[in-house]
């Protein structure tokens, strides 16, 4: 069994210009960033700051303009067997159940039978969703539909995981319920974990580092360290408002620039 990379992710001086109709939109310019297996980053911004760039050119769906990007150690590109997306429309299929969609990531990369079998059981019990599993997609709670989004990221055993703003429709109190279980699914699965998100309290809560955008074209303005992101109790410490506070100006700054 090969070593793991020291860095799983490594982005250098990456930028990015979209061509539409109006002319050019750079989205990201001059952005860096290094991150260890098994840390976790949360990126916020201002919207239409290239966040969510950031995230597809991380899983292959987008080509760097400028600068260069490694997973693993290697060049990025489509289809990386240890990447995995979830999307804040959960893209679920409706005309499959629960079970279906949780091994679709599978099915698409043609796991045996018996072990997808095996996975998506383990996935669907941990995110709380076994009992309903030959439920279809319209018959679930949006939290219900976000937790399928999770056990079908968590059936890959991704070392990689990307989510864009995977929270962001929901309400309060299940939104903190599934940040809490995201928490316990990198404890436990212990992937690279980059999340978009706009929420302070969200970044501050999940992200080891917090990397702070600029209005585009994106640059990092701030890049905090948060140690004490993944502690379950860091929610309600001192210490996790005085981070808020962090971003927060940082936030402010970044957009005044």
């Amino acid at each position: 069994m090969g070593e793991s990379p020291l860095s799983m992710v490594e982005v250098n001086n990456l930028g990015l210009t979209y061509h539409g109709q109006a002319g050019p939109v750079a989205a990201l310019a001059g952005v860096s960033l290094s991150l260890a297996p098994g840390q976790s980053c949360a990126v916020i911004g201002p919207s239409g700051c290239g966040k969510s760039t950031l995230l597809y050119v991380l899983a292959g769906l987008l080509a760097p303009g400028e600068g260069e990007v490694q997973v693993a150690g290697e060049a990025i590109r489509p289809r990386r067997p240890g990447t995995a997306l979830v999307l804040q429309d959960f893209g679920l299929l409706p005309w499959k159940t629960v079970w279906h969609n949780a091994a679709l990531g599978l099915e698409v990369r043609r796991v045996p039978r018996a072990e997808q079998a095996a996975r998506v059981e383990e996935a669907l019990r941990r995110v709380g969703l076994w009992e309903v599993r030959q439920r279809f997609p319209a018959q679930l709670s949006g939290g219900q539909r976000q937790r399928v989004a999770i056990a079908r990221s968590l059936c890959l055993q991704p070392d990689l995981l990307l989510m864009d703003e995977p929270f962001s429709a929901l309400d309060a109190l299940t939104r903190e319920d599934l940040q809490n279980l995201l928490l316990e699914a990198w404890r436990s699965y212990a992937p690279t974990l980059v999340l978009v998100t706009h929420s302070i309290e969200e970044a501050v809560f999940l992200g080891q580092r917090v990397l702070v955008l600029s209005p585009h074209p994106g640059r990092v303005v701030a890049d905090i360290a948060n140690p004490e992101a993944g502690d379950p109790a860091y929610r309600r410490h001192p210490d996790f408002y005085a981070q808020c506070t962090r971003v927060r100006d940082a936030l402010e700054k970044g957009v005044a620039a």
